[in-house]
């Protein structure tokens, strides 16, 4: 498999690549399947169909990996904070009412919970290309704190940015569920048939930098520790979104195979200043692929020849947008693989 290569510190041409939110609106066979299950969750939870549009982008584009079709909020959800989707307004959760408050109890019996989301790697894996990676991943620590707290999505974070200040023994108590939980999400998946782990932190960059190392650094080195002994030895992509030179620090200190770099990060500088042996993932702006005209095409040379002497995943620096026409990412492929 190529990208378990890339993820061992190999440097392959042309680079391995799948993107963000691959299994998605933006395909009528998506759409179609979808159509089909009222309820989002519901829709995560049922194995035949999670499998079937994991599957339709490899099909469609022969992508180098697949993401099992899930949310990051299934920790959440498992932890019954009601996660629910609503159209046009997006996730909303019961809202946690103090950091702290969250009961031991609900980490009891969450394999069981996930059981639909390990069978539906299994089908998936049984029909893949062997050549091709099945990707498992979860939510990471202060991005499902941020939703547990607000309740949703929000543009300031207030409530769970103040408890950071307030209530350190709360966060630490909050934090300590939410890393053994992951765990045992990760774990499902990776003995499922998991070949890669992935770690989402898209709000990382709403942590204070005072804070840095205690949302995001240590929770990360946690996850990856708690993984290992267990046995779990998959490789694993974390997704630090937004969060600038602080990657220097995580690269430093997380003992992952690659980093996401998102589009607002210079790849380039990353490029030169992380270590040499960590995989880099990245990172396309999604919205190139509206157009997919030749500015789309100077960025992937450049995105290309900034990782050319390194491990690299091509990608996109978030997921992929709902308008995006199909053939504008079969012809990002090409392009991508006819360097």
């Amino acid at each position: 498999m190529k990208l378990l290569d890339t993820l061992s510190g190999q440097k392959i041409t042309p680079p391995p690549m799948w993107v963000m939110r691959q299994a998605g609106r933006y395909l009528a066979e998506y759409r179609a399947v979808r159509a089909t299950t009222t309820d989002f969750i519901s829709f995560c939870l049922t194995p035949d169909k999670a499998s079937e549009v994991t599957l339709q982008p490899i099909r469609r584009f022969g992508l180098d990996a697949a993401i099992i079709f899930s949310d990051i909020l299934m920790v959440p959800w498992a932890l019954e904070r009601n996660v629910h989707f609503i159209t046009g307004d997006g996730p909303k959760l019961t809202p946690l009412e103090t950091a702290g408050s969250l009961s031991d109890d609900l980490l009891e019996g969450l394999p069981d919970k996930w059981a639909p989301v390990g069978e539906a790697i299994r089908l998936t894996r049984q029909n893949l290309p062997s050549e091709t990676a099945l990707i498992g991943f979860s939510g990471a620590p202060w991005t499902l704190i941020t939703y547990m707290a607000e309740g949703g999505s929000s543009r300031d974070f207030a409530t769970c940015r103040n408890w950071l200040w307030s209530d350190r023994a709360g966060i630490e108590k909050l934090l300590e569920q939410l890393v053994e939980a992951i765990i045992q999400f990760l774990t499902v998946q990776a003995e499922a048939g998991a070949n890669v782990l992935m770690l989402f932190d898209s709000w990382a960059g709403a942590v204070p930098a005072s804070h840095r190392n205690m949302m995001v650094i240590e929770p990360a080195q946690k996850i990856i520790a708690g993984l290992r002994s267990r046995g779990i030895m998959q490789p694993v992509i974390y997704f630090p979104k937004q969060i600038g030179e602080g990657l220097i620090a995580f690269a430093d200190r997380v003992d992952c195979q690659a980093i996401a770099v998102d589009h607002n990060t210079d790849l380039l500088w990353a490029a030169k200043t992380l270590p040499t042996h960590m995989a880099l993932q990245g990172n396309l702006d999604p919205l190139s692929l509206l157009s997919a005209g030749p500015e789309m095409e100077q960025a992937v040379d450049a995105i290309l020849e900034a990782c050319s002497d390194r491990p690299h995943i091509f990608n996109l620096g978030h997921g992929i947008t709902p308008p995006t026409p199909p053939e504008h990412l079969a012809k990002l492929v090409s392009l991508v693989r006819g360097k």
